[in-house]
């Protein structure tokens, strides 16, 4: 990943390191999620790895560039970002 890369570029890599088709890429999108370590209330995504539990989550745009938004906007104190990859059906339930 580069400070070039776009969010549509990253989930075709993602993919193919991972042993799926490439050209799936548009049944994922790449999210960007902030939560704290030990976890908190409810909300969106995650698993407890590590005991980070997510909190608020977005769907980045096909075309932003997610090491740029990283360097751009960083989270309160107390507060982690890490970027997960989500099947877009799951994200459309989750918004009804």
């Amino acid at each position: 990943a580069t400070p070039r890369s776009s969010a549509r570029q990253l989930v075709r890599e993602a993919l193919e390191r991972y042993g799926l088709n490439p050209d799936d890429f548009g049944q994922f999108a790449l999210c960007d999620v902030v939560g704290r370590p030990g976890g908190g209330g409810g909300g969106g995504g995650g698993g407890a790895a590590g005991g980070w539990q997510g909190e608020h989550l977005r769907e980045v745009g096909d075309w932003e560039r997610p090491l740029v938004l990283q360097e751009l906007w960083k989270p309160k104190a107390g507060w982690s970002r890490r970027f997960e990859i989500r099947r877009r059906q799951e994200l459309d339930r989750a918004g009804d």
